[in-house]
């Protein structure tokens, strides 16, 4: 007698216990390199949002520092400076204040006008001390104070979260090279004249713990002594 075998039997369990095996592995390298795929794109989103917030920090300090001034007006026996521009190196923590026509009134019938001092420096993470970021402080006028004195009278906001370090570079013409220190106030530094050009260098921790450095650099235009008292 001759078996006859059916063609259309199903499938037995180990043939779909094998399929389903292969589907899994399938399923788990798809879902694998998605997911890579998906990290990467944070990863990349994140670092061009990062890179996006130096580069506006940095643009905001180079338009500022390029409206930087100097002028003759002030009472004969006056010892303050109303204008001044003040860079002091600190081991990677500079900071630099300075007088500016950039100003913004936000009220029409502000007492304020567009100039004002600016400052720029690094300091601790006021809830994070394990972390420093770069601050901006501006006053509303030109009050004649010390860079030092500042604090007690403007507050300071955050310009770049997360700054691992902070230098400045003044372009001195008198010796062709970069220094590290600018003083209109003092005599025997830069008195009545500003510097030409401006470098900013920014330190920040990259994705392996490691400093990532960005530099850039400005000019100032007003570089004569301004009379305001002249027409």
């Amino acid at each position: 007698m001759t078996r006859v075998h059916d063609r259309s039997r199903g499938m037995t369990l180990i043939e779909v216990l094998v399929s389903l095996a292969i589907l899994s592995m399938i399923t788990v390298s798809v879902w694998s390199s998605f997911s890579a795929t998906t990290r990467a794109m944070d990863d990349v989103g994140e670092v061009q949002e990062r890179y996006s917030t130096v580069r506006s920090a940095m643009n905001r300090m180079t338009t500022e520092i390029s409206m930087a001034y100097l002028s003759f007006n002030r009472p004969q026996f006056e010892t303050r400076h109303f204008t001044l521009f003040e860079g002091r190196a600190d081991f990677g923590k500079d900071n630099l204040t300075f007088s500016a026509f950039a100003h913004l009134r936000m009220r029409m019938d502000a007492n304020e006008s567009d100039q004002s001092v600016i400052q720029y420096f690094v300091a601790d993470d006021e809830e994070d001390s394990s972390k420093q970021n770069l601050y901006r402080r501006e006053t509303r006028r030109l009050t004649g104070d010390l860079p030092e004195q500042l604090e007690l009278f403007e507050p300071a906001y955050v310009l770049l979260e997360d700054v691992k370090s902070l230098e400045f570079k003044y372009w001195e013409p008198a010796q062709e090279a970069w220094i590290s220190e600018w003083h209109t106030t003092i005599r025997d530094a830069q008195p009545d004249r500003l510097p030409p050009r401006v470098m900013i260098t920014i330190g920040l921790e990259d994705e392996d713990g490691d400093e990532e450095f960005f530099t850039t650099q400005t000019t100032i235009l007003l570089q004569e002594k301004l009379d305001l008292s002249k027409n």
